[in-house]
């Protein structure tokens, strides 16, 4: 119950923040909405998905309600978020980010055979150790797929651009990016 609660404090609070057009933003922190342009230059790896990123966490249960990650994968690269008023680079294979999108999961154990897919990552990854169908496990992926309407929020950066200004000088272009103190994130 208590879960509960607390996801919808969190989703009010998201929905009652204040967005920021990209045409509007300066330096500091900024919550844009927007759409994802890029490639899918990575395929999520239980689901197939095609995708810009991804997130894998596969847990095991450990003792009475508690779980142990047994792989937590993320890959990402860089993309555009775009809405009406413009365009920003997310840099986000250089990011410290929590993702939120995109999320297809499942369990498994006993009496419930697991995907192929995640009893593979889980040989691969992991000594198995007696019978892995003994063992109860649950998976989570989060991927962003091109094209898809996503909130980022971040830290609005300026990093030298391609494109000069005068004689030997480069100007500057403002990026979305995150770090220790404030990660990117990256939610519907």
């Amino acid at each position: 119950m208590f879960e509960l609660f607390t996801a919808v404090i969190v989703r009010l609070r998201r929905a009652s923040s204040v967005r920021t057009p990209i045409a509007a933003l300066g330096l500091g922190h900024a919550d844009i909405q927007g759409r994802v342009v890029g490639p899918a230059t990575r395929q999520a790896p239980i689901t197939g998905r095609p995708a810009v990123g991804y997130r894998l966490l596969i847990e095991q249960e450990q003792g009475v309600g508690g779980w142990l990650a047994v792989l937590d994968v993320a890959e990402f690269g860089d993309f555009e978020l775009r809405d009406p008023s413009g365009v920003i680079l997310v840099q986000a294979s250089s990011s410290i980010f929590n993702v939120n999108v995109g999320e297809h999961g499942g369990t498994g154990g006993p009496f419930r055979p697991l995907p192929s897919a995640v009893v593979q990552l889980i040989a691969s990854r992991v000594p198995v150790q007696g019978v892995l169908f003994h063992k109860r496990f649950r998976w989570r992926e989060w991927v962003l797929e091109p094209d898809s309407e996503v909130r980022v929020r971040g830290q609005v950066v300026a990093v030298p651009s391609e494109q000069p200004i005068g004689y030997r000088e480069l100007g500057h272009a403002l990026v979305l990016a995150g770090c220790t103190s404030h990660p990117l994130q990256i939610f519907e």
